[in-house]
């Protein structure tokens, strides 16, 4: 029995040996306070102490709740904490307490009732350890968390209001916020975006204002052309139908003259036939007064040519001056077409004096047959100078009829040329209105972009801008004197 009980109690020694080790251990490492059941302190180690910043003296017969915040003390969810302890359940946990000095403290621990005999808790043992450094460290990183979430936001939502009004058209939404650090430089580039941006699109709406005005000016220019075309047209139209006129007329006359001629010519043969035979100058008187009744036709004929040719070349030359310079030729044909009939109209009172003198020595030669031969020598002589007065009318009408069928048909070929440029000037007119719609379009399309003041400029021309020559010569034909001069050069490169 003796050497059990020694054994017995060399076994519990060794057990509490142990025990004791592990709580030496335990002191070493943990910060270790003990409470009553009812939360007052009986006993804290030097790391607990430490920790807090407390001595053992002043803290020992004191309550837990010295250790946490007021507001906490008076919970309800502190008294059910002790209630539970109490109750024998084991807490362990992340715990904020109050140091001394309200310092803050946070310790990583476990409370653990301690029960007898009777398995009823009689104690609380508190293990802890400081974890003040780690948590401020967490708190820190936390707080700068949250930081750089809220910057984010903000700037996200700056970005967001820029974007909308970059969205709705505005290029003046540059952001005006500080950023800060590395949003820096993503600030930087959105203005630059944004600068870049509007200097472009105030470009375009600087070319399309330009492109604008021009399609306007082409659009008028192009309107402008179109009824002068149209009236140059109408106008050599009527020109061209006055000269098939003129011309028809003309050969009339030629015909006219090349008859008369024929008729001076049977005239002049009776004549020299009459005077070879003196004895039948009776009788040729009687042919003579028949022939110059038909010679009195004859010069009626043509008188009422002359008249005629001088009435179509007044109204010729009326023409020609309505069409001014493209008329100065044919205003000189109709001046040498009015000469031609006025020497037509001094040659017929000449003749008509003439015949007038063969009647009264015709009514004399019954009497005179003396004088008869003087009188048929002075009428051979008469009729061979009508006969060459009308062999030039007759040569006359027949250039006159040759150069008014050039010039009809060089009318003609102006008023088909203007025809075609009238119907090029309707396609250019089109064109000119669809353009000038397009560069509305494109307008409208720029409007919708605020880039802040923007000045309507006109983009230079180049130095050889086929347009504004055309727009220039169209424009002189609006100034006093202008549409002679225009009308001069087109001839010259008709």
């Amino acid at each position: 029995m003796a050497l059990f009980s020694r054994g017995r109690d060399t076994g519990d020694t060794s057990k509490i040996s142990d025990l004791e080790g592990i709580v030496a251990a335990i002191q070493r490492s943990q910060a270790v306070i003990e409470f009553s059941l009812d939360g007052t302190i009986l006993t804290a180690n030097e790391n607990f102490l430490r920790a807090m910043g407390y001595s053992l003296s002043e803290i020992q017969g004191r309550k837990h709740a010295i250790f946490v915040e007021p507001a906490q003390a008076d919970s309800a969810d502190y008294r059910e904490f002790w209630r539970r302890l109490n109750a024998g359940e084991f807490f362990a946990d992340k715990f904020k307490r109050v140091g001394k000095g309200g310092k803050e403290i946070w310790i990583q621990g476990s409370y653990n009732p301690i029960f007898d005999k009777a398995g009823r808790p009689f104690k609380v043992i508190k293990f802890a350890t400081d974890v003040t450094a780690v948590e401020i460290e967490r708190r820190d990183t936390e707080v700068e968390r949250e930081r750089v979430r809220q910057e984010q936001e903000q700037i996200v939502s700056v970005l967001a209001d820029n974007l909308g009004r970059l969205a709705r058209g505005d290029l003046t939404a540059r952001i005006e916020t500080r950023f800060e650090g590395r949003y820096a430089q993503l600030r930087d580039d959105f203005n630059a975006a944004i600068d870049s941006l509007r200097e472009a699109m105030a470009a375009i709406a600087q070319a399309a204002d330009g492109m604008e005005s021009g399609a306007n000016e082409i659009a008028s220019a192009s309107n402008d052309l179109s009824k002068r075309t149209e009236q140059q047209a109408a106008s050599l139209e009527e020109t061209a139908a006055a000269l098939d006129e003129i011309t028809a007329t003309v050969k009339r006359s030629a015909e006219g003259a090349k008859q008369a001629s024929a008729a001076a010519s049977a005239a002049s043969t009776d004549a020299d036939r009459s005077g070879a035979v003196v004895a039948e100058a009776v009788a040729a008187m009687g042919e003579i007064e028949k022939s110059s009744g038909q010679i009195t036709q004859i010069i009626g004929v043509i008188d009422e040519i002359a008249f005629q040719t001088n009435l179509l070349a007044l109204n010729a030359g009326v023409e020609a001056a309505r069409a001014g310079e493209a008329g100065r030729g044919f205003a000189v044909v109709a001046q040498e077409v009015r000469a031609l009939a006025q020497r037509s109209a001094e040659a017929a009172k000449e003749i008509k004096t003439l015949i007038a003198n063969s009647s009264s020595q015709v009514e004399r030669g019954v009497r005179l047959v003396g004088d008869t031969g003087e009188a048929l020598a002075g009428i051979v002589s008469k009729v061979g100078e009508i006969n060459s007065l009308i062999r030039e009318i007759a040569e006359s009408s027949q250039e006159q009829a040759t150069g008014l069928n050039q010039v009809n048909a060089a009318v003609n070929q102006m008023d088909q040329v203007t025809q075609q440029n009238a119907a090029m000037v309707e396609q250019a007119n089109t064109s000119s209105a669809s353009l000038r719609g397009e560069a509305q379009d494109l307008a409208r399309q720029v409007s919708r972009f605020q880039t802040g003041a923007r000045v309507r400029a006109r983009l230079p021309e180049p130095a050889h801008n086929p347009l504004a020559e055309q727009r220039a010569r169209i424009q002189s034909f609006a100034r006093p004197g202008g549409a002679a001069t225009a009308a001069a050069t087109d001839w010259q490169e008709f």
